[in-house]
């Protein structure tokens, strides 16, 4: 996390955030816990009774996409490489699975050497979608070594599930693994719970930092180069290529809260 006098700002996956470390870290006054951190390891911080609370949101499309990519790269950093290719059996979370067995067989046969090529070959199509497969269709889903696998509720996506898990107190996250609510109820009650008060987007970083810092009476350092957002739209412009139509869909409609809380256009209905 990154930590100022009246602001934290919680760190996503792939949302720019190593940019925003690089920023932050030129004043003398914010201080940097480990990337990725969350408010719950931080308790005697009292985080919560800061004015700015602010969490980054990125398009679902350039999210998985980026994810995939830089897991490519960094093979074992990535906590998308790991919960595909690693074999992981969280006993705390099998109380909340109804097909447990399902899992742990999954866990234990799943072949992971054939898994980990999925990652092998960072401009290939084919391997991105079959890992957008695993991670979006629900016949897969075992083989996922993460919290995910556990949500009772299945039209809720990867993404979906990160940004709760950052987003909500711990007590409150618990309610995806819970089986007695519907889908509309989980969304209304876990986005009644979100601490985060103020978003940055991946896709215009630059101009809601510079808004946020004279909101909060920061200076821009001169050291650090704050415009760093003109490639980003270059890069997605042919976004939608890299998609098959039935995970595009799949997107769609398992990270539909995203889509619709933070207004992000949907590139199949264009």
């Amino acid at each position: 996390m990154i930590i100022g006098k009246n602001f934290f700002i919680i760190e996503i996956p792939k949302t720019g955030t190593s940019f925003l470390r690089n920023y932050f870290k030129k004043y003398k006054n914010i201080s940097l816990t480990t990337h990725h951190d969350t408010v719950e390891h931080n308790p005697k911080l009292n985080l919560l009774k800061k004015k700015y609370r602010i969490s980054i949101i990125r398009s679902p499309y350039s999210w998985y996409l980026s994810f995939w990519k830089w897991s490519c790269i960094k093979k074992n950093m990535s906590p998308l490489y790991k919960d595909i290719t690693s074999q992981r059996l969280k006993i705390k979370r099998l109380k909340f699975n109804s097909n447990i067995f399902n899992y742990i067989a999954s866990q234990i046969t799943k072949d992971t050497k054939e898994l980990k090529k999925l990652f092998s070959d960072v401009n290939s199509k084919k391997n991105f979608n079959k890992v957008l497969e695993i991670l979006l269709n629900k016949k897969f889903k075992s083989l996922i070594s993460s919290d995910f696998s556990f949500m009772q509720e299945e039209r809720l996506g990867y993404m979906t599930h990160y940004f709760f898990y950052q987003n909500v107190l711990r007590k409150h996250y618990n309610i995806l693994f819970k089986s007695n609510l519907n889908f509309n109820q989980t969304i209304k009650e876990l986005d009644s719970k979100i601490f985060t008060n103020y978003h940055f987007k991946t896709e215009r970083l630059t101009k809601d930092l510079k808004n946020f810092l004279k909101k909060c009476g920061l200076k821009e350092t001169k050291t650090a180069n704050i415009d760093r957002n003109k490639s980003f739209k270059q890069k997605n412009q042919n976004i939608i290529k890299f998609f098959t139509k039935k995970n595009l869909a799949l997107i769609e409609n398992k990270e539909s809260y995203i889509f619709k809380k933070f207004k992000y256009k949907k590139l199949s209905k264009n």
